[in-house]
């Protein structure tokens, strides 16, 4: 359902340019209905094992894993042939290399401009209605663009503008689909599940190249007939997902917290990721990494014709095929690799790992030894996204996943799309090998940068609901609120004054866990009295205080313990409604 490169964790039915994988980020759900996030670290278990295929057992999962791989299969057969088609409809242009990197462009931008929509959309909206409306808005624009390519009407524009279209889809779909994973399997399986979609995903990165590779092979389908055919047989991959999810009898969703409103709830989600430590630095490296990545994903044909001097789809299309093969040898390395590691230096040195390779990549020109470097890059490109995915999805918690995801959505997508421009520019003005060069160059430079930016800030904190089911829900604050309007909240706090400075580092760490939940306006007043202090802050309306409690998660509450720990005075620490 959605495309790139990365690496999905969830049923993705396929897939356009920057990665399937993308959409894998997360696993969680904002629904009430849905079943909580996987706790703990992800699966470690070996892939051969009867364990690690036991989320197939649940018939729904089974059948939308098999439909959703066989659209991933078609995917990565549209994206062999997309970039390949505008090579050769620009042959003899000044700026090819430019646009060919514009086909990755034009597919991660809807993305990075919808979807924080479409995450929205994802949390107040019916999630299987709007996977089915997206699934046969994909299938419909891939036939499209196969008919007018076997027809000859296709031209360099019309290709970006379906390009940009097929994007839309992924953009509609994709927190919409890692949203549901909870549904469908019990969450003690999740991760099992998460990693399953990694295994999906990257045999199909390697077997629709070769799909894509077969049918230009096949007599009377050279040229712009096995292009268009490929299209088309693309868009029919997604038949499968359409009837799978139309036969799902899933019950009625409710809004997560509630009711919100589709604008309201973007507010939260931005709020939300704006003001966590932990998403901003998950954020800074996927764009750290995902820039300078995507000289190689935009430049392939490039690759193929000016570095390596290959003529031919074939040729061009077994590139992607060395990627993808080395992309299940990530997936078969990862378990024993989470084992044996934390995420932190495991990224880090399969980062500097894919630095070297481009830049090892720029000095070769014969497809023997290009084969080794594109498999190890393939290693590393699952690996180091898989992980971005459990990162995002460890880091937030279940009332806005759908949200946060869709901002992790745009942050990597938009990267697809800034790194696909830049490196077409840059090798339209200088040529493939200084690309490369200079994409492994920065991507090792950012890396200096990785121990402020680490991937695990949330790790072992408690991110699940502060209040179960059946558990009492406190009221947020003592006082009534105002029926509208805005409602302003003061704490009271009395401290040793010797202990001021730690209060005061305890207290801007409460702030940002009060406007991650829709506070504002927060600020912390010394009083008259030494060790006197009033922390204030606010909510826009009536309606935003009441969902406090519902946003509430245990480390929240373990956080505003610590916080008050440091009161002394006789009265108890508690927000009171200002009058």
């Amino acid at each position: 359902m959605s495309s790139r490169p990365p690496d999905v964790a969830v049923p993705d039915p396929a897939s356009s340019s920057a990665s399937p994988s993308a959409v894998a980020a997360a696993g969680g759900s904002s629904g009430p209905g849905a079943a909580p996030a996987a706790k703990g670290p992800p699966a470690r278990v070996p892939l051969f094992s009867a364990e690690a295929w036991s989320p197939l057992k649940v018939e729904l999962f089974r059948s939308l894993y098999i439909a959703t791989s066989i659209a991933q299969i078609g995917t990565w057969m549209r994206e062999a042939a997309g970039p390949w088609l505008m090579k050769v409809l620009t042959d003899g242009w000044q700026d090819k290399p430019a646009m060919v990197a514009r086909v990755l462009v034009f597919s991660n931008l809807p993305i990075m401009l919808l979807s924080v929509f479409a995450g929205g959309l994802a949390d107040v909206l019916d999630r299987r209605r709007l996977l089915i409306v997206t699934q046969l808005w994909m299938l419909v624009v891939s036939v499209v663009l196969g008919v007018m390519t076997l027809f000859g009407m296709i031209t360099p524009g019309l290709l970006l503008a379906l390009t940009f279209l097929l994007g839309v889809g992924t953009a509609a779909s994709g927190p919409a689909l890692q949203a549901v994973l909870p549904e469908l399997v019990p969450p003690k399986e999740m991760a099992l599940a998460i990693n399953l979609n990694s295994v999906a995903l990257n045999v199909a990165r390697a077997i629709g190249p070769a799909l894509f590779i077969l049918v230009v092979s096949v007599p009377g389908l050279t040229g712009k007939y096995g292009v268009g055919t490929s299209f088309i047989l693309s868009g029919m991959t997604f038949v499968g997902s359409v009837w799978v999810l139309f036969k799902w009898k899933r019950a009625p969703q409710r809004a997560a917290v509630h009711g919100e409103s589709f604008l309201g709830a973007i507010r939260a989600g931005f709020n939300y990721t704006v003001y966590s430590r932990a998403n901003r630095a998950i954020l800074f490296r996927v764009l750290a990494f995902i820039v300078p990545a995507v000289v190689m994903w935009s430049q392939v044909p490039i690759i193929a014709t000016e570095q390596l001097h290959l003529r031919g789809e074939q040729s061009y299309a077994l590139l992607f095929a060395f990627v993808g093969l080395g992309a299940i040898l990530g997936v078969l390395l990862m378990p024993g690799l989470h084992k044996r590691f934390k995420i932190d230096p495991v990224v880090n040195t399969c980062t500097l790992i894919f630095a070297m390779g481009l830049i090892a990549l720029s000095f070769v020109h014969s497809i023997w030894l290009a084969a080794p470097i594109m498999l190890l890059m393939g290693v590393n490109w699952v690996i180091i996204p898989t992980n971005f995915n459990t990162a995002t999805q460890k880091s937030v918690p279940p009332w806005v996943k759908g949200r946060a995801i869709s901002f992790y959505l745009t942050v990597l997508f938009g990267s697809f799309a800034l790194g696909g421009a830049i490196w077409g520019r840059v090798t339209t003005s200088a040529d493939i090998a200084t690309s490369l060069q200079i994409g492994g160059g920065v991507m090792a430079l950012m890396l200096l940068l990785a121990p402020r930016f680490p991937l695990t800030l949330n790790e072992g904190l408690d991110l699940s609901p502060a209040f179960g089911k059946d558990a009492p829900v406190v009221p947020f604050a003592d006082g009534t609120p105002p029926p509208s309007g805005a409602v302003n909240v003061v704490v009271n706090y009395q401290i040793d004054p010797a202990r001021e400075a730690d209060f005061r580092t305890a207290m801007v760490q409460l702030a940002s866990q009060r406007k991650r939940n829709g506070a504002r306006a927060w600020k912390l007043v010394a009083g008259n009295v030494p060790g006197q202090f009033k922390e204030h802050f606010g909510f826009a309306s009536r309606k935003e205080f009441d969902r406090q409690p519902g946003r509430l998660v245990k480390a929240d509450l373990a956080l505003q313990a610590k916080a008050s720990a440091f009161h002394t005075g006789g009265e108890p620490v508690r927000p009171t409604v200002e009058a």
